[in-house]
C-alpha cells in the first residue's frame, strides 16, 4: 500500500506484535491505575477512549498526560507503543467534549474542501493530545428511505462517499492519525441498529458490489489502512454468520478486494453480538474469521 503502518507505530514489526494480543480495549474512569492494570495484565494492542475517560477538571492537558504515561508504560513493559483510539466522526459521534471543536456531521458537509477542513481540525486536536487512531470515516451509503445511520453517512452516491472518505483520510494522515473506514461491507441499508439488535441486510451480490463495496474498492492502495467490519448478517455473502464472524466476508475484503491493512471488529459488547454470543467466544471467533483486532469497549471481565 502507499502508506505504511510504521508511520503510526515505531516499526512495522510492532503492528504484528501488537495484534498478538488482538485486543483494542476500553476502560472505566480516569485513573492511571486502571490503565496500568490493563497494560500489565492484558497487554493489549491499544486503548479506546470515551467521554467517561475525559477529565473534566484537567481537560485536554490531563488527558494528554494520561496518554503519554500509558505510552511510556507500554514502551517500558511491552517494548512497543499502543494504539490510542477514539470515535471522533463529528456530529452525533464525537467522544471528546469542548474545548475540542464540535465537528459537523458527515451528511451536513457541503463539499470536499469542507470535509478536509473538518477532518484536519479534528485530527490536529487528536494528535496534539496523543491519539494516533480515529475510528472514522463512515463509508456506509446514506439510505434515501431513511436509516438509523442518518447524517453519519456522507452520501447515497458511492462515488461521493469515496471522494469524501479520501479527503477525510488524507487530512488524518497529514496529522499523523490512522483512520478506519467503516462499517464493512456496508451498514447504510440496515433498518436495525446493531448496538441493540442484529440487522439482516438482504441485498444481492450485484448491489453490494456496485454500491456498498464501491467506496472501499476505490480507496484500496491509497489512504485506507484500516477497516472496521459490522455486526450484521448478509445472506448473499454468508447465510449463517454476521460479518464479525464470517471468514467469507473478511476474505472478500482481504483476498478478493486486496486489502492489506488491519481489519478490526466493531465493539463486541454491542447488542447484536452480546445478545447472541458469549463475549469470550465472540472475540475468538472474530479472530478466527481473519480480524486483526477485536474491540471490547467496557467490561474488564470479558478480557481477563
Amino acid at each position: 500500500m502507499g502508506l505504511s503502518a510504521d508511520r503510526y507505530l515505531d516499526d512495522s514489526r510492532e503492528l504484528t506484535e501488537a495484534v498478538g494480543r488482538l485486543l483494542l480495549v476500553g476502560f472505566e474512569g480516569r485513573e492511571f491505575s486502571e490503565i496500568e492494570r490493563l497494560v500489565a495484565e492484558v497487554r493489549p494492542a491499544g486503548l479506546i477512549f470515551f467521554k467517561r475517560n475525559y477529565p473534566p477538571d484537567g481537560g485536554p492537558r490531563e488527558l494528554k498526560t494520561l496518554i503519554e504515561s500509558a505510552q511510556a508504560l507500554a514502551q517500558g513493559l511491552l517494548s512497543r507503543r499502543l494504539f490510542m483510539a477514539v470515535d471522533h466522526e463529528g456530529g452525533r459521534v464525537q467522544r471528546l467534549p469542548a474545548p475540542y471543536a464540535k465537528l459537523p456531521a458527515a451528511g451536513t458537509l457541503t463539499g470536499l474542501e469542507a470535509a478536509g477542513a473538518a477532518a484536519w481540525q479534528g485530527a490536529r486536536e487528536l494528535a496534539a493530545t496523543g491519539f494516533n487512531f480515529n475510528l472514522a470515516p463512515v463509508l456506509d451509503l446514506a439510505d434515501p428511505a431513511g436509516s438509523f445511520m442518518g447524517d453519519r453517512a456522507f452520501s447515497a452516491d458511492p462515488c461521493q462517499v469515496a471522494a469524501f472518505g479520501r479527503a477525510t483520510l488524507a487530512a488524518f494522515h497529514r496529522a499523523g492519525i490512522l483512520g478506519a473506514g467503516k462499517h464493512f461491507p456496508g451498514l447504510g441499508a440496515a433498518s436495525l441498529d446493531p448496538h441493540h439488535e442484529l440487522p439482516v441486510i438482504a441485498v444481492d451480490v450485484r448491489r453490494l458490489t456496485e454500491m456498498e463495496l464501491a467506496p472501499y474498492q476505490a480507496l484500496m492502495g491509497e489512504e485506507l489502512m484500516a477497516v472496521m467490519t459490522t455486526h450484521a448478517l448478509y445472506p448473499a455473502l454468508d447465510a449463517d454468520r454476521p460479518a464479525t464472524f464470517s471468514g467469507e466476508i473478511v476474505g472478500l475484503l482481504k483476498d478478493e478486494m486486496g486489502f492489506g491493512g488491519a481489519v478490526l471488529t466493531d465493539d463486541l459488547e454491542m447488542g447484536a453480538v452480546a445478545k447472541n454470543y458469549p463475549l469470550g467466544e465472540a472475540a475468538v471467533a472474530a479472530v478466527r474469521a481473519g480480524h486483526d483486532l477485536a474491540l471490547i469497549c467496557r467490561r474488564r471481565e470479558c478480557i481477563d
